[in-house]
Order: structure tokens, then sequence, then C-alpha cells
């Protein structure tokens, strides 16, 4: 039977047991309490047997060390939350820092990976383990899903378990263990100055200024229809927004037809309403979102979206919304403006590079912008 002493020049007893094989095993309970030292020991040899008769489980493994810390006193309990419950608590955190379309991307390969696990998902969350990952990147592969899918999502499960081995959950990520797939080489396309005017001609009031933004100011869909008022200076004629995606602020001058329809509009620097109040408040992703919609002008259009062949079972589209901003910074390029101009313009720099820009530098970037085509009214 276990039994406790002490060593000379320590404070804390010592547990004494011996294994099936007569090994004599010593520990520390880091215990100065004489009762308490006692059950720590007894639950050592509890485990001990336990192990030597091949019925440790590690779920049984987690509950006698939260039995040693219950005995012991010690105050705290062992986290130990299922996939489930953690993955389910995640998700829930992300509402309040996240958009709403952004948690439902987030939901999707949570709701995938558990539904792999089945039954598995009510085990500890120090269970999961690279094999569960390679599982989940098999079954995403058989379903049809492209690479650059898989990846996004990958990544997105990867972060939830950053979060868990931060918060001292788990010893390691076990997500980062995987080799993502490659992801799939689509060269995007653009829209000529004739097929946005054949959009425009088509377009609501509300997709009218949407088009002209994006393809006067290279903004991201989810930029364009956040964008209020008191962010347009038609003084300056500027438009100042931070990017979703970067985080990084941008001052981008209006051209004159994106100015002269923004006036028409009749909208005040001083007002905090939404450019395109009805736009503003739907979801840019998913089968009725905004790029979707984009998609369906596209087709009343006559403008081909160019879908090719992807990796997965579904078609990729060369030309969606974000062919806008490509359209933007090929056409910059196609008259001759500089790389690191344009980078300015897109924001693809770090945020120190947009800071403070000097008057010379704005005006550096309205003599570019102003080069783009003028569409008609």
């Amino acid at each position: 039977m276990a039994s406790v002493h002490r060593r000379p020049l320590s404070k804390f007893w010592h547990a004494a047991w011996r294994d099936g094989s007569g090994k004599l095993h010593l520990r520390s309970t880091k215990q100065t309490d004489r009762k308490k030292a006692l059950a720590v020991a007894l639950e050592f040899e509890r485990a001990e047997r336990m192990a030597v008769d091949g019925s440790l489980t590690e779920t049984q493994a987690r509950r006698v060390l939260d039995d040693i810390m219950l005995r012991a006193d010690t105050g705290e309990r062992l986290r130990a939350p299922s996939i489930g419950d953690y993955f389910t608590k995640w998700l829930a955190a992300t509402e309040h820092s996240k958009s709403a379309g952004t948690v439902a991307r987030y939901a999707k390969p949570v709701r995938d990976l558990l539904t792999i696990l089945g039954r598995h998902a009510a085990l500890p969350l120090t269970s999961l383990s690279p094999q569960h990952f390679e599982s989940f990147l098999a079954a995403r592969r058989r379903d049809g899903v492209s690479s650059s899918t898989i990846q996004l999502d990958t990544k997105i499960l990867r972060s939830a378990l950053a979060k868990a081995r931060r918060q001292g959950l788990i010893p390691s990520n076990p997500a980062e263990a995987v080799d993502l797939p490659k992801k799939q080489a689509v060269e995007r396309g653009t829209f000529t100055p004739e097929e946005v005017q054949r959009l425009l001609s088509v377009a609501s009031s509300e997709w009218k200024t949407l088009i002209l933004i994006a393809y006067y100011t290279a903004a991201r869909l989810g930029d364009c229809v956040d964008l209020r008022w008191n962010q347009i200076d038609l003084e300056a004629d500027t438009v100042q927004y931070r990017q979703r995606k970067t985080g990084v602020p941008l001052t981008v001058p209006l051209h004159p037809r994106l100015g002269t329809h923004l006036r028409q509009l009749g909208g005040s620097h001083s007002s905090e309403r939404h450019l395109m109040p009805d736009l503003a408040g739907r979801s840019t992703g998913g089968r009725h979102g905004l790029s979707e919609a984009f998609k369906r002008l596209m087709n009343k259009a006559g403008i081909d979206s160019q879908a090719v062949a992807g990796r997965g079972r579904r078609a990729v589209s060369r030309r969606s919304f974000h062919a806008l901003r490509h359209s933007f910074t090929s056409a910059l390029a196609n008259v001759g403006v500089l790389p690191e101009v344009r980078m300015k313009l897109t924001g693809h720099k770090s945020e120190a590079a947009h800071q403070g820009y000097t008057h010379h530098e704005l005006e550096t970037l309205r003599s570019a912008v102003n080069q783009l085509p003028d569409l008609a009214d």
C-alpha cells in the first residue's frame, strides 16, 4: 500500500508505492499536509495499477488527475473541455469580434470536423491528433472541395486550436502537423471599360454606386458597402477607409467620374449614414449574398464570368466582383503608373506606409487615378 514520508531538507511529503513488478516508485506530492499527501499517494498507486492492467485510457487518466487535485484541495480543477464543447464556445466568442458573415464562414469547417469525428467529438480536446486532421483533409478531398477552400478551412481550425494552446488547454496544436494542399492557381480576369459600362446600364441606383466605387478605388466588396458619408470628403475629393482584411488605412483620391456621381447623390460629409444603406445590411457571401447578386447582374449585362474547371467539383469564376479591383490595378499598369503608386492605392503595403500622406503624395495618387478611363454618365 502507498505510504508517505519526508526527505531531509524538503518541506513536501513524498509518496512511495510499488508497481506490479515490485519496483519501488518515489514521487513528491507537493503537499505539506500529511493527510492530503497520503490521498495523492493513493491516487498515484491507483493510476499505476490501471496502467499495468491496460485499462488506463486518456479520459480515465485525466479523471485520476482531477481526483488528485480535488483530494489535495488545491482549489483548482482540471480543465478538460470536450472537442465539441470547445469549438462551440470558440465560435460563440468570435461573434463579439467578427462580422456575421465571418462567423458563418468559421462555422462550416467546425461543423464538418465534428461530423467527421462523430461520437469522438465528446472526447477531451487533448485527444485530438494530427490523424484526425488527416482524415478531415481526406474527407474534404473526397467531397470534391477545392484546394483553396480546404486550405482556408484548415487555417480556421488551426486558429481555433492556437487559442486553446495559448490557454493551456492543449500542449500543442495538432492541426499544424498536417501539410496543406497546394493552393489552386486561377488567373483572375478583369473587366474592360465597355463591360463596366454595360454593368452600370443594368444596375439599380445603389448597385451603380457600388460598382463605380469598386472600379475607381479598388476597394473590396465588404469595404465598399461599409462606406459612410463621413468617409467621403467632396471638397478634398478623397475617400478614407480602413481595409477589413488587412487593417490598413487608405486615403484614395476620387476619380472625377466617381466624384460627380457622389455629388449627385447629395450626401453630407457630416452624416454617418451608409452610402448604400440597402446593400450595407446584406451579407457579402453565401447563396443570397452580394457576390452572387453581382454574378446575376453580370448575366443580365451579358458578361461572361469566364468559369474554369477547378480541382474540386465546382467551377471557379475568373471574373467576379473582385475583378473590379483587378481592373483598377491593370488599367493603371496599362497607362504606365508605377507599381509602388498602385500598391499605395490598393493597400498592398504595411500600415506605416499609409500613415500621414503628404500633399505631394496625394497629388501623385490623384494623377494616377485620373488616368483611369472615364465612364459615361
